[in-house]
């Protein structure tokens, strides 16, 4: 359980937002903390990420031979416009 004394202003934009969106406070304030905590994660996890990328690429045309839609290998897709 957490108790918060908010300043008037914000307290005002709280009660606002909530009511235009149907929802009580608590829920409103609960939603935007779980949205800005996970917003910090995807944060850190991304930062972690580029601080590990050894700068290595992989052109497309290699992955598409590798992984696309082109099942014979001879240069034709399924999807391609005839």
């Amino acid at each position: 359980m957490i108790t918060l004394d908010l300043p008037k202003e914000l307290e005002q934009l709280l009660d606002r937002f909530a009511k235009d969106l149907g929802v009580s406070k608590e829920e409103f304030a609960l939603q935007a903390i779980r949205e800005r905590i996970e917003d910090l994660d995807d944060l850190a996890v991304a930062e972690a990420a580029l601080a590990a990328d050894d700068g290595k690429r992989i052109p497309l045309a290699d992955i598409m031979a590798e992984f696309g839609d082109d099942p014979d290998g001879n240069g034709s897709s399924l999807h391609a416009a005839e």
